[in-house]
């Protein structure tokens, strides 16, 4: 897909936005800044390129093969939930504790168990159980008034100590990682191979681009709820579509038996070299994108061209909301020839600039490659282990089923995603 294959009326917003004197402004409304405070999700103009200057960078590659190897360890541990041949019901619940677990080694660089720690007082497991709790409580958080958390209901009161606990935890473990940054400095920022290391470095007086102790929790917990639930949400879909597809995961299983020489010492060359696999993911999130629209405010008058129905300029006056319908431009029969299909091949050699789903323009998704290298990473070796299949009711086709799943499709949590779809693994000989 080039940007000549993008819907007109979207590669004009995508060209206004990059090139304007006055970029798209995001809504503070639409994002998480009322929950704990500004960062590079809610920021906007001077101080979001401040935010920018600093986060963006923390993502190396030294990050990105961290996360190679920490996802083959987390895949070791997790793979000891299937047995030799199985119906999974509980799929989506399971990748998103994967990908909770790997922002939390990652992210924070805390050795997260596959297993939580039960009633354990340790601080790490004490801070995993309220994570769990927060995680799947967000919406709640953003939408319910302050007043309603001192009801004297238990559910509610366990919500809101979860979520104490998470902020209190993190302010100690930033405390830990500062003392650590501080007495390690002289190795080089390098040396710091978590993302929360890498911006702890920025709150020092002496970097070139700064941010204040506040700012680095709201960025990192925005990065963290906006992963994990994004980066399940595409992990689900593409293992339920491969299952659907068999051709296709036959495609996707020949490159990683080709491309990776030994599975167990897999590292980010491979990654690279799977190609197909990481149509699969981009092919699963255009079909069921995580997120699924994109409020931007117009700060200025702007005009935009429309080339259908018919060709026309498009005033969209200053202080317009504009909401970019990300659903229906991934599903544009125009743009996708046969977009209820799922067919990888359609994002051979694509630019990165031309995958929608990641957000356009300069507000590109900034964890983008994180995302993709954990999701390849994780379906290479799943792949190599499993056949997965897509359980089929009895009499059903393809197409009934695929219907069936795309109807299930909903928000959960922050992320538009697929629910609890059956599917049967088998392992390979």
């Amino acid at each position: 897909m080039s940007m000549e294959r993008q819907s007109p009326f979207q590669r004009s917003l995508y060209i206004n936005n990059m090139l304007a004197s006055h970029c798209l402004v995001n809504p503070v409304d639409f994002t998480t800044e009322s929950v704990w405070g500004t960062s590079i999700v809610s920021a906007n103009g001077e101080d979001w390129k401040r935010h920018r200057r600093v986060v963006a960078p923390a993502f190396t590659t030294k990050m990105f093969s961290r996360v190679v190897e920490e996802s083959t360890s987390l895949y070791s541990s997790m793979k000891d939930e299937f047995g030799s041949d199985q119906v999974v019901t509980n799929l989506r619940s399971l990748l998103h504790r994967f990908t909770l677990v790997m922002i939390c080694r990652c992210g924070f660089g805390m050795p997260v168990s596959w297993k939580q720690g039960g009633t354990s007082q340790d601080e790490i497991d004490i801070f995993d159980r309220a994570l769990s709790v927060a995680s799947s409580t967000l919406v709640h958080r953003l939408i319910f008034p302050k007043w309603v958390w001192s009801l004297p209901i238990k559910s509610l009161r366990h919500i809101d100590q979860s979520w104490k606990t998470v902020l209190t935890l993190f302010d100690s473990i930033a405390a830990s990682k500062q003392a650590q940054y501080s007495s390690e400095k002289e190795l080089g920022e390098e040396h710091a191979k978590d993302l929360l290391t890498k911006l702890i470095s920025a709150t020092e007086e002496d970097s070139k681009y700064t941010l204040t102790p506040s700012e680095v929790t709201g960025n990192m917990l925005s990065l963290l709820f906006a992963g994990n639930e994004t980066t399940a949400s595409a992990l689900m879909s593409t293992l339920v579509f491969l299952g659907l597809y068999p051709e296709e995961q036959e495609k996707a299983y020949q490159e990683i038996l080709r491309e990776v020489k030994s599975i167990a010492d897999m590292d980010l060359r491979d990654v690279a070299n799977l190609k197909y696999v990481l149509a699969c993911m981009h092919e699963a999130q255009r079909l069921v994108p995580a997120t699924i629209n994109l409020p931007r405010d117009v700060p200025e008058d702007m005009i935009t061209r429309s080339d259908r129905p018919v060709q026309k300029d498009i005033l969209i006056k200053a202080g317009s909301r504009i909401i970019i319908d990300t659903m229906a431009v991934c599903h544009n029969p125009h743009d996708f020839p046969n977009p209820q299909t799922f067919n990888p091949s359609r994002w051979h050699d694509v630019p990165d600039h031309d995958i929608i789903m990641f957000g356009s323009a300069p507000r590109m998704c900034v964890g983008r490659r994180f995302a993709q290298t954990e999701v390849v990473c994780f379906l290479a070796h799943f792949l190599w282990d499993w056949e997965v299949e897509t359980v089929l009711l009895d009499g059903e086709t393809r197409e009934e089923c695929f219907e069936q799943i795309m109807a299930g499709a909903s928000l959960y949590g922050t992320a538009f995603g697929l629910g609890e779809v059956p599917v049967r693994i088998r392992a390979r000989s």
